[in-house]
């Protein structure tokens, strides 16, 4: 019995976890269609090549785009969901100034039908300068390092992050069947993109839903029906031996 109801739970547990990807783009057979670039270029990953985690890593191309820019992706006719998650690779290219009072800053934002769910400021060029995004656990991949575009020995450097681990970028509340993801690093600093960038890579977009209570009472009741099941089956196969 005990079994069965840790069964029943990890059931419910994983229906109301399981995801479905209804959206994957790794940029290296061309622009997606749902994706609007703005002026954003897809360019060789240079340095960032291999930087990630197995399965999972920078390589190819990827989207690279100006600050100031915005990077906008609109998905339709999504499946029955409750909750909208995105993971991609970031790319935080040169001069990136964090909070900085001048240049005012470079703040990545990331907007879902409107709304922001994520604004943090990136810094790369001296290690004075305050940036705000403190990486959760397994975030970062490489910081204050030259990873190519603006030439080895560059005075400024680069840095790599998995957004995609970072729990503020998951299960977020959404039910529509239309979502749009705009991705923009802003600021009164923005600057042109031989002095600073970014870029994505890996970008996926997944949906999950949290069943219906009646589904997780109907699986329960199956297993609660299959261990009644299994005691009868029991209780005549003991009594058939004290017959024999």
């Amino acid at each position: 019995m005990k079994c069965l109801l840790a069964l029943a739970l990890l059931t419910g547990f994983h229906m109301a976890q399981a995801q479905t990807t209804v959206f994957s783009t790794d940029f290296d057979s061309g622009m997606a269609a749902p994706l609007n670039p703005g002026t954003a270029t897809l360019t060789g990953v240079q340095g960032f090549s291999g930087l990630g985690s197995v399965g999972n890593t920078f390589g190819g191309q990827f989207l690279r785009s100006a600050t100031g820019n915005v990077v906008t992706l609109t998905l339709n006719d999504l499946p029955t969901h409750t909750q909208i998650s995105v993971d991609f690779l970031l790319a935080a290219i040169d001069s990136l100034d964090g909070t900085g009072t001048f240049p005012s800053g470079d703040f990545l934002k990331i907007t879902l039908d409107g709304a922001t769910i994520f604004r943090e400021s990136f810094a790369n060029a001296l290690p004075s300068q305050i940036q705000s995004y403190v990486p959760a656990a397994g975030v970062e991949l490489a910081r204050h390092v030259d990873l190519g575009f603006g030439g080895p020995g560059s005075y400024y450097t680069d840095s790599a992050y998995h957004l995609g681990a970072d729990p503020a970028l998951h299960h977020l509340a959404h039910t529509g069947a239309v979502a749009t993801f705009t991705f923009q690093i802003e600021g009164e600093g923005i600057q042109s993109l031989d002095d600073e960038s970014w870029a994505m890579d890996n970008l996926r977009v997944s949906v999950s839903a949290v069943p219906e209570p009646e589904v997780v009472w109907l699986t329960g009741a199956g297993l609660l029906a299959l261990w009644a099941h299994r005691s009868r089956q029991n209780r005549q196969n003991r009594q058939n031996r004290l017959l024999a």
